[in-house]
């Protein structure tokens, strides 16, 4: 069933397109990751989709209904959530679930089930001006589930905390996911590699990637050979460029990256050139590009 879909969306700022019409769909329960650079358009297109911002062109859908007829089905957590630190975290969610017109006996045994849920449950009477960065983040999702949406939208949710908070918020996540449409932007690209269905890439208000890490790895990726030698480095790279299947050489440290098209003769191409070279090669070793490669690759083209 899909859940969310994007259709031909566009903003434009100062006469400027920043969202250059985006077209993303995401299933029920699948968890996506908007990765980008800063200033890609990841904050401007997750404002569009919780009808913070109005687009200028284009659909936003939840299940086949305008998003703005449907708002109460989407959850938010911004990426600098703000609390009143002179509340408790009950007394905030008491506050956030009047404001959603939650029955009171609803909402009384919704506010426990949520703080048990983000582990909260042991602070819930504490002024939130005690919580540390990881509890503030936790809380922010409790209030963005605390109206049982059908889409989570979060925006940069790891971003300012220390490792022991995102690794808590990863934890966290893994377990909505089982219950709920999620989407989240990130630029820690191990977060999204860990946790999510699908990666959607986006560079200057387009989208230029949208696939599972599965596939990015095995469509998008290209055999490196990295190699370690001693010898005449010069004539070994201009021999080795020669060959059609080689893409680029990096020099990192002291390995030479030999970027290849394809792993067989990126194999043959790089034994022979030693071969053919005075020196010696200390060490040979195969490997394809990591997430990171690949997402700088398509975002720094």
């Amino acid at each position: 069933m899909k859940k969310l879909e994007i259709q031909g969306l566009k903003k434009k700022y100062n006469g400027k397109w920043v969202i250059k019409g985006i077209d993303l769909t995401i299933d029920e329960k699948e968890c996506v990751a908007l990765i980008g650079p800063n200033g890609a358009g990841k904050s401007t297109m997750i404002n569009m989709i919780v009808q913070i911002l109005a687009q200028d062109e284009g659909r936003i859908t939840l299940d086949g209904q305008d998003a703005k007829s449907v708002r109460e089905k989407i959850g938010f957590l911004p990426q600098y959530p703000e609390f009143y630190g002179w509340m408790s975290a009950t007394e905030c969610l008491h506050f956030m679930g009047e404001l959603s017109d939650m029955e009171k006996k609803d909402l009384e045994a919704r506010i426990k089930e949520v703080l048990l849920l983000v582990g909260l449950e042991a602070n819930a009477n504490k002024k939130i001006s005690t919580y540390s960065g990881g509890m503030r983040q936790r809380l922010g999702i409790a209030q963005a589930i605390l109206h049982r949406p059908e889409l989570l939208v979060l925006d940069e949710p790891v971003s300012a905390l220390d490792p022991i908070g995102r690794r808590e918020m990863m934890q966290l996540l893994e377990k909505l996911k089982k219950e709920i449409t999620i989407l989240f932007s990130t630029h820690i690209l191990k977060d999204a590699e860990e946790i999510c269905d699908r990666i959607a890439i986006i560079k200057n208000g387009e989208l230029v990637a949208d696939k599972t890490v599965a596939q990015l790895m095995k469509e998008e990726s290209s055999p490196i050979f990295e190699v370690e030698f001693t010898g005449d480095s010069d004539a070994w790279q201009q021999t080795l460029l020669q060959n059609k299947c080689v893409e680029k050489i990096e020099k990192i440290g002291l390995v030479y990256q030999v970027h290849t098209t394809n792993q067989k003769a990126g194999a043959e191409a790089v034994l022979s050139s030693l071969l053919n070279i005075q020196g010696e090669f200390i060490r040979v070793e195969n490997r394809h590009q990591s997430l990171e490669e690949i997402f700088m690759e398509k975002v720094g083209k």
